[in-house]
């Protein structure tokens, strides 16, 4: 929508606060004459392109306290214009005390539709500073007379005044939101040479708000009224040519460019609020998506709120075109938990793959060679993960990704079975496990089990999907052929894998199952059963990837973990661009 405003400064006004100045904030000396008026309509129609809707606004005085005549005759000059349907209506601002019955009668039939009322602040101590002393029951009054006679209710506040705070303005804004206007303008304190308060602060008794603050307190004053149904029309003084000469404006936030500045900021507090305040270790990149027309609103002036949330996350921001509505996906990598000492080429090639690779530090109570191994500290089923103690940092990484993490019994000894309570398969509704002592939270679990006597369950299987395995256990075999995966296990010679410390490894702890990947820790050619263990997997649909070139090394099972946390959010901002 497109104001033509018409200002009048400081007619009608019933005091001079101490902040204003309104010939250098809309660049007027004198109140116009009804010609001009049409002057400046008939200007102003010149620059109306299609159907855009467009009013006439009188800024800058107390509209219902001129006398009624001059009320008379500047509605006059505009309501032809409103009558040929050129303008679609009128708005003015003015005070709450000056709100009454007749005078937005009047208002109403020359073609008005909203009035705005000088609020500022409703802080008693703020008011009795800016000399514009009132109280929240004739702001109440005003607001209700200006429904009642059908026209449209705004409201303008300014923020940092002398003896506001934050908390002083939130409290200004909630309560103003509850009284339904339509429309909020928000403007943070300048000091205008000439002014009351100019004086206040060559004499140092006011210190205006920085910036930095001001387009902060925008923003969050600005979310209140917008949370509440009002839609803010504008935020921060429009320049103009009294502003803009060298020494108008002594301190404060003036800026071109506030409203812009403070709408993005707001944007970047909703990303925040939506992502959490959290560094997330396996953030990949955060993609927002959005007409191409905001992207400078999103990036923020200078793209400076863009580089805040890359620094902040510590993950790539990127801005990709779609028609309507804004999205944030949060792009995490698949987590990978391995131990440290897994073979360097075969690290770097999950690296490379696209996985955010986390180890398991080494736990002093398992025996050396093992003493990294994830499938001997850890324990997951869907969403339920079961962690040892010494696990907590990566327990925390898990639920940052949407885990249940349950903190379970420590490993006290490196005795075998009393090393071994964490290291059991689950597969589809069974949980392979040995037939002795687990971790009370795994035997806890509703699941079918498969109770077997090969301690290191985990470590001797390859699940392959929900009904398909490889082992090189006898035991866990003959105990699946005779149930849960009957005819969908594959018994494959042991040894051949190599393990630093012990004889040979497992072929589970040389392995890992993603999705559509089973994954080995060296080549199948290095195994005797190889070509069995590969013509196995692909007839199940599978793909597999050998990390590096040499022999099969148990590094302990590799632990895959796809975030859970949703990942793609639709921000639909009630205010336009158009409307800083």
């Amino acid at each position: 929508m497109k104001i033509i405003p018409i200002f009048i400064p400081h007619s009608g006004c019933p005091y001079r606060c101490i902040y204003c100045d309104q010939h250098k904030i809309s660049g007027t000396i004198n109140a116009p004459c009804p010609e001009e008026i049409k002057s400046i309509i008939e200007r102003n129609l010149k620059t109306i392109h299609g159907n855009e809707r467009v009013e006439a606004a009188f800024f800058g005085g107390t509209f219902t306290l001129l006398p009624e005549s001059i009320q008379q005759k500047y509605l006059e000059a505009v309501w032809p214009y409103v009558k040929n349907q050129k303008i679609a209506g009128v708005r003015m601002s003015t005070h709450p005390e000056a709100v009454t019955e007749s005078s937005m009668r009047l208002f109403k039939e020359k073609g008005g539709r909203l009035v705005e009322l000088g609020v500022q602040s409703l802080d008693r101590d703020v008011l009795k500073k800016a000399k514009r002393e009132m109280d929240f029951n004739t702001i109440k009054k005003a607001a209700g007379i200006v429904k009642k006679s059908g026209l449209d209710l705004g409201v303008q506040v300014m923020l940092g005044l002398p003896g506001d705070t934050l908390q002083k303005s939130i409290k200004t804004a909630e309560k103003l939101a509850g009284l339904k206007p339509k429309t909020a303008r928000i403007y943070p304190t300048i000091v205008l040479k000439g002014t009351g308060l100019g004086d206040l602060f060559k004499q140092g008794g006011y210190k205006p708000l920085s910036t930095e603050d001001a387009i902060e307190w925008s923003a969050k004053i600005s979310d209140i009224f917008e949370n509440a149904g009002v839609k803010v029309i504008r935020i921060g003084l429009h320049p103009s040519e009294g502003l803009n000469l060298k020494g108008a404006v002594l301190a404060g936030p003036y800026h071109v460019s506030f409203g812009e500045m403070a709408r993005s900021r707001q944007m970047r507090n909703k990303i925040i609020n939506i992502l959490g305040a959290e560094k997330i270790l396996n953030r990949r990149v955060i993609e927002i998506r959005a007409p191409e027309k905001l992207f400078n609103f999103i990036s923020g002036h200078k793209g400076l709120e863009k580089k805040y949330l890359e620094d902040y996350y510590g993950a790539k921001v990127i801005l990709r075109a779609q028609s309507r509505r804004i999205t944030v996906a949060d792009k995490r990598k698949t987590i990978a938990i391995i131990d440290p000492r897994m073979p360097p080429m075969a690290k770097l090639r999950l690296k490379k793959m696209g996985y955010y690779v986390a180890e398991t530090p080494l736990h002093p109570r398992l025996a050396g060679p093992v003493q990294g191994h994830p499938d001997m500290m850890l324990f997951s089923r869907g969403k339920k993960v079961i962690y040892e103690p010494r696990l907590e940092m990566l327990a925390r990484l898990l639920r940052d990704n949407g885990y249940d993490c349950i903190k379970g019994e420590r490993i006290k000894s490196s005795g075998y079975p009393e090393n071994i309570i964490y290291d059991a398969c689950s597969i589809g509704k069974y949980i392979i496990r040995y037939d002795g002592k687990v971790e009370k939270n795994i035997e806890s679990l509703k699941a079918k089990f498969i109770k077997v006597k090969q301690g290191y369950a985990k470590c001797s299987i390859v699940p392959i999907d929900e009904k398909s395995i490889i082992t090189s256990d006898k035991g866990i075999y003959d105990k699946c052929c005779v149930g849960a995966v009957s005819g969908r296990t594959l018994l494959i010679k042991p040894s051949h894998i190599k393990l630093p410390g012990y004889k040979t490894g497992f072929i589970g702890g040389a392995s890992g199952s993603h999705k559509d990947k089973i994954f080995f820790t060296g080549s199948l050619k290095t195994h005797p059963d190889g070509k069995l263990i590969r013509e196995f997997i692909e007839k199940r649909g599978k793909k597999i990837v050998e990390l590096y070139s040499g022999p099969l090394y148990d590094a302990g099972s590799i632990l895959f973990f796809e975030p859970f946390t949703p990942r793609r959010w639709g921000l639909n901002p009630t205010y336009a661009v158009e409307a800083v």
